[in-house]
């Protein structure tokens, strides 16, 4: 089933932002499981087995069909004497599957400041402000120079959108990972940032894809996908020890302004 998801997701733009968007809502499931969730229930947002369900006092609708996921087992040594990790299908359900009343995640909301902090904070490379840039560029990296250009005045979301793009090929280049379109990579991995982080995400479009993705079989498209899952993954735990850390001592700052009043 993977292999068919995986060449699904790279047929056509629509089939590829839903395996986007369930890695932007699960960032911490494999390559492999985002496809299969995106191939079974690509709307899903909360997922749990029936016992999890059953523990918090809610049913599986009837009728319902499970979804497979992966989940790793023992590690075994093959006859080569190299060592493998066995896989087992672990079925879980959605909570559109449930008898629970949906309710919209509560998200923690972060202002784009501080997301854009929390970007860059670990930056691969330099960031430096420019005025030469290219008209209608606001965000250049230029390996030659190990920099990442910015144009002064730029705001927070296209500001965001931009350093994330070119951040991701940063990565892709001193990582040396392998992609057949480096650029598409990057933009994709910034359109997982941007709605991972509720910010606007009216701008990207995925109606063309790329020429090197027509007729590719599923060895490469898991691969392809592999890559912006794992670039994104980074990047995505480089902002979180930012974000947490803002999280963690936002209470006392509360307490503080209210001890103050």
């Amino acid at each position: 089933m993977i292999d068919d998801a995986a060449v699904a997701a790279v047929s056509s733009g629509e089939k590829f932002q839903a395996f986007l968007n369930i890695q932007a809502q699960f960032d911490r499931y494999s390559a492999s499981n985002a496809l299969l969730i995106a191939h079974q229930c690509p709307d899903a947002t909360q997922l749990a087995d029936f016992a999890a369900w059953k523990n918090t006092g809610v049913h599986i609708k009837k009728g319902v069909c499970a979804i497979n996921l992966l989940e790793p087992g023992q590690e075994y040594t093959n006859q080569d004497g190299t060592v493998k990790t066995s896989y087992k299908v672990k079925k879980v359900f959605d909570v559109s599957q449930t008898t629970a009343l949906q309710k919209h995640e509560t998200l923690v909301s972060h202002d784009k400041k501080l997301l854009l902090n929390a970007l860059v904070d670990h930056r691969p490379c330099e960031i430096e402000v420019s005025d030469d840039l290219p008209e209608r560029v606001n965000v250049l990296y230029q390996p030659a120079d190990s920099k990442i250009y910015v144009r002064q005045g730029t705001d927070a979301e296209p500001l965001f959108r931009g350093l994330a793009q070119e951040i991701a090929k940063v990565h892709l280049k001193q990582k040396n990972l392998t992609c057949c379109n480096p650029a598409f990579t990057a933009y994709s991995v910034a359109y997982v940032l941007c709605r991972k982080n509720q910010l606007s995400c009216e701008t990207f479009r995925f109606d063309r894809m790329p020429a090197e993705f027509g007729g590719m079989d599923a060895k490469s498209a898991r691969q392809e996908l592999s890559t912006i899952r794992r670039v994104s993954n980074v990047m995505i735990g480089d902002m979180n020890r930012v974000l947490d850390t803002h999280d963690r001592k936002q209470p006392q700052r509360e307490n503080a302004n209210r001890e103050e009043r």
